[in-house]
Parts: C-alpha cells; structure tokens; sequence
C-alpha cells in the first residue's frame, strides 16, 4: 500500500498557521481528492479545529468525505510531547477511516515540528506516512523593534520551529515595514542548507502550491532544546476534544491548561446566550489588547443572528515623526453554530501579579464575559 504524503505546517502563537493551512486546501488540493487536517491546540477548547472546520464544512465524525477535507482535533497540550500518544491515535484513525490523499498538520504553536516529525516517523506510523515538505509560517513582524515581538527571535522553540522547515513563508507582511520584510527575507535565506522557498503570502497568490506540498522533507533527528519539552501539569492527555455540557444564561464552561511558561483557560457558552457587540469589542480593545502578557487569544462567539470569531487589525502611521502602531478589533462572520467559546493564551512571567493571582485572573475574565452576554427578557 502507497504511503499516504504528510506535511507539517507549523509557527510561532498567532503567526497565521492556520490561514496558510486553508491556502493550501485552497490552492493545492485537487477536487476530487480526500485531504485531512490534523489540527493540534494548546489549550483545550479546540477552537482553531471550529475555525478550520467552518472552512472546510466537513467533520471528522462525517461519514462521507469523498473529495472534501476532513478536521481531526487533538487539544489539551502540543503534539510534540503531552499530547504525542493522542497524535499518534489521530493520525492512525484518520488514515484507516478515511485513507486521505494527504494529511495536513497543524501543531500546536508551542509545538517542536521536529518531534512532531519524529512522530510521524515512528514505528507506529512509519510504514503508512511519507512525511514531506515542512513549511514554518512566520510573522515578519518579530524582525521590527517591538520588542514584545522580537522576543519571539530568541526563543529555543522558534530557532527549532524554523531550523526543521524545509520552506518559510512571511505572514503579515501588508502591516509590516518594509525593514521587517527584508530582515525576514535575509534570515530565511541565511539557513545552510538553503530553503526549498523562502516567500511572502502576499506575493504568492496561488497560496502553497503541490509542488512546494510534495519537497523533500530534509529534517534529521537531533538533540531538541530544553524548551520545547515543557509537559502540561493540569490536563491529562486526551485524543479528542472536550464537549462541554452547557446552560444557556449560567456562568460558563471553563478548562485551563498550563505548561512552565504559558497558561491558558477556555470558555463555554451556551448556544443561545448572545453577546453584545459593542461591549464584547470594548472587552478585547481596553482589556485584551492592553495585556502584555497575552500570547494569543481565539474564539468564535454569537452577536445575535450573526456568529463571529474576533480578528486584530493592525496599522502603522507616523506621529510627530514616531512610527505608531495602533490595533483594533473587527468581528469576521463564521458559520459555526455549536456553542460560543473563548480561550486566550497568556505568558507566564511577564505580569507579576497575575501570576500570583491566576485563579483570580481567569475568574475576572470570565466575569467580564457574563457582563458582555446579553441580559434575557
């Protein structure tokens, strides 16, 4: 039996993985072909699942998936090590029930792609994946003078990110100065050996095309930084994601998930409670965006009749010669329908008080949430 082609498409929190993941089922994928998505979040809500899953149109659980993509979640940590046995279960489920053309992976964006490969490599697997192309999406932002971004330059887990990909795309380079395009430029094409491609999403209209898809995969396992081996210590590993039981107009379904250096709690709420928009955009520009020690945060969340997941919105102006950038919030219309959820990711170690207070902390964002939901008649 043919191997069934993997690749790993993988980055740092928020560099836009799973944008370049629908580029490519968009761009590469042939209509008449299964593909797969085995999609891997830190926390365990499995929200970027929903959100490439309302893409796609097609569950796991779907029965027929003749020539349309499939989204497998494995939530509660990073496949490169909690969550590895129910990575590996993912993978093997997906391929007897399904037998995909190929499989897209998604980790965790505290995942080492390299482990993740070991993985797939392993002798559970070995004789059923031919492991491809690995490609590293990479803000070209963290090469600008924010140092909150830059940050992410001297990360063990981005060097190991970056060092296994054999191809590296730049992801918003439209908010970027063209200082920051060229520096990721220059640092892309630095690696020995080369890079099968170093690009700019915004250059490549045709997306990841099959022929970057189907490279050669060049990584060889090696001795992997300490970073990239935190376990997590509050959920055990799980091969599926949770399903919350849910109230509508009751506090939310909450479920933290923490490793050495990140925390992260997920919200539940029911499919009827509504928020308001107003106050859910007031929530995340004077709360949210304001935290320094936010890594990321992801939800899709119900305003009435329409259900949205929040989006950031940077750009850059000039104020008495200071380059400034301003972020803001825009809601972008979705078709999941299930429950509304939230889950924001925070970095430990940046907000003293918070991580004395860290009970404390989730609680008064859950509070702020409930004040955010509209009061029923």
């Amino acid at each position: 039996m043919a191997r069934t082609p993997v690749n790993v498409i993988t980055g740092a929190l928020g560099a836009g993985k799973t944008t370049h993941v629908l580029r490519a089922l968009a761009s590469a994928k042939p209509a008449n072909e299964t593909w797969a998505v085995v999609v891997n979040d830190f926390g365990a809500l499995g929200i970027d699942g929903a959100l490439l899953d309302d893409a796609v149109g097609t569950r796991e659980r779907d029965a027929d998936a003749s020539g349309r993509t499939i989204v497998r979640e494995v939530s509660g940590g990073c496949a490169c090590c909690a969550t590895a046995a129910p990575f590996v279960v993912a993978v093997t489920q997906v391929l007897r029930r399904y037998r995909p053309a190929r499989v897209l992976v998604e980790p965790s964006g505290m995942g080492d792609a390299g482990r993740v490969i070991d993985a797939l490599r392993s002798e559970h697997l070995e004789a059923s994946v031919d492991v491809r192309a690995t490609i590293c999406v990479v803000d070209v932002r963290v090469f600008g003078e924010d140092e909150g971004k830059a940050a992410v330059l001297r990360s063990e887990l981005f060097k190991a990110q970056t060092e296994c990909a054999d191809a590296m795309c730049g992801s918003f380079a439209d908010a970027a100065s063209e200082a920051e395009v060229e520096a990721f430029l220059a640092f892309g094409r630095g690696f020995w050996p080369k890079k099968s491609a170093v690009f700019l999403a915004r250059d490549r209209a045709n997306g990841m095309d099959l022929a970057l898809l189907d490279g050669r995969c060049g990584w060889e396992p090696s001795e992997l930084p300490t970073e990239a081996t935190t376990t997590t210590t509050t959920t055990s590993s799980r091969p599926f994601t949770l399903e919350p039981r849910l109230t509508a107009n009751a506090p939310p379904w909450m479920v933290k998930q923490e490793s050495d250096r990140y925390a992260s709690c997920g919200y539940a709420f029911h499919v009827d409670d509504v928020f308001v928009r107003p106050k859910l955009k007031a929530f995340f520009e004077e709360f949210v965006l304001r935290r320094v020690d936010v890594a990321r945060f992801k939800g899709v969340l119900r305003l009435g009749a329409d259900w949205v997941r929040p989006d950031i919105v940077e750009s850059i102006h000039r104020s008495e010669g200071t380059k400034v950038r301003t972020r803001t919030i825009t809601f972008a219309s979705v078709a999941y329908r299930r429950d509304s959820r939230f889950e924001l990711i925070r970095e430990r170690g940046v907000d003293a008080d918070a991580d004395a207070e860290e009970a404390a902390f989730w609680d008064d964002i859950r509070d702020r949430l409930v004040e955010c939901r509209k009061i029923p008649r």
